[in-house]
């Protein structure tokens, strides 16, 4: 292009489809760094986290020098020309591409946001902006206090491990301090470079892992608090007489359903997995006790048209102590497996 014909020396029979050469004629050294702008979205229903990155390759093509009229700025790596991205199309670039990407956008206004950087030794820099949707594979055991661990690969699609090494630079990413995320604190590492092992020829490719620690805050509110109070109502029914049966019936009637609505309502924000989460046993805990308060009027009730009543008032009695005792014997044991 004439940007590059104006800023650049290109040496002559210059190939697009030839890479670099290295220095010790192995393969071509890709460094990468990348700065972490923002989380868009976690959906955890798709299992899909949704990422805006700006990511940066570096790499040496001794066939390109920026003219030295042309460098008019520098950074740590040294004096660089600054080139229109359009003259990627021109040049030798890594076949980069983020696997298992669902959608890519560039926010574009007019010009794409991207650079090229051209140094005097040679060393090229490409830099853009992007958002992306990302497969994140999570597992919801441990759901509400779950952690998510999310891998992100960054892959060459068709160059071999034998032709080219990707490698993270020292100190390689920078997270923006003012992320917020609603239910979750995150924390970003960068893994060391691998090579895939999935196909017959091995490719190379660099990892972002994203951990995500999920704030029990929200559940605590909507779903733990609610429920014991539903659990404190079915108890409360048995200090009402057994012989008031709709009062007592309807009480623990509308407690167990109202249970069971919220149990549905929680089970929305998840995938529908086929194992029990943490949360469950909470609910399936709070139902069985809502119901053995049921279970224990028509006991009362059995006894008492038997002629018993004493044993009936007796019996009744020791649930109203058992009930809460076992409700709070459970919830030490509860908290203290999932630790929290």
């Amino acid at each position: 292009s004439s940007s590059a014909e104006y800023q650049l020396e290109i040496e002559p029979g210059y190939n697009i489809h030839e890479r670099p050469k290295a220095e010790d004629g192995g393969p071509i050294q890709i460094n990468a760094s990348i700065n972490i702008r923002n989380i868009l979205d976690i959906d955890e229903k798709a299992q899909i986290v949704s990422l805006e990155t700006t990511l940066r390759f570096y790499w040496r093509d001794p066939r390109i020098k920026p003219k030295v009229e042309q460098l008019e700025s520098s950074d740590s790596f040294g004096p660089y020309t600054s080139l229109n991205p359009s003259v990627a199309n021109t040049i030798w670039m890594p076949d980069i591409f983020i696997d298992q990407a669902k959608s890519l956008r560039i926010p574009t206004y007019f010009i794409k946001p991207a650079s090229i950087r051209v140094y005097n030794d040679s060393l090229i820099r490409y830099s853009s902006r992007l958002n992306y949707d990302v497969a994140c594979s999570m597992d919801f055991h441990r759901f509400p206090v779950d952690e998510q661990f999310c891998i992100i690969k960054f892959e060459s699609f068709g160059h071999q491990s034998s032709q080219m090494k990707l490698h993270w630079l020292k100190d390689g990413m920078t997270v923006n301090s003012d992320i917020k995320l609603a239910q979750f604190d995150m924390s970003a590492s960068l893994l060391d470079g691998y090579s895939t092992e999935y196909y017959d020829i091995s490719y190379p490719g660099l990892e972002l892992q994203l951990h995500l620690t999920r704030q029990i805050g929200y559940h605590l509110v909507q779903t733990y608090i609610p429920s014991t109070v539903f659990v404190i109502l079915g108890w409360m029914s048995l200090f009402i007489p057994a012989e008031s049966v709709p009062g007592r019936v309807g009480m623990g009637m509308t407690t167990m359903l109202t249970l069971t609505a919220m149990f549905s309502s929680v089970r929305q924000n998840v995938p529908k997995v086929s194992y029990i989460s943490v949360l469950d046993i909470w609910m399936l805990i709070c139902i069985i006790f809502v119901f053995s308060c049921l279970v224990e009027f028509i006991i009362v009730t059995i006894v008492n048209r038997a002629g018993k009543k004493n044993i009936g008032e007796q019996f009744e009695n020791v649930c109203k102590i058992a009930v809460p005792v076992l409700f709070l014997v459970v919830n030490i044991i509860y908290w203290s497996v999932i630790g929290v």
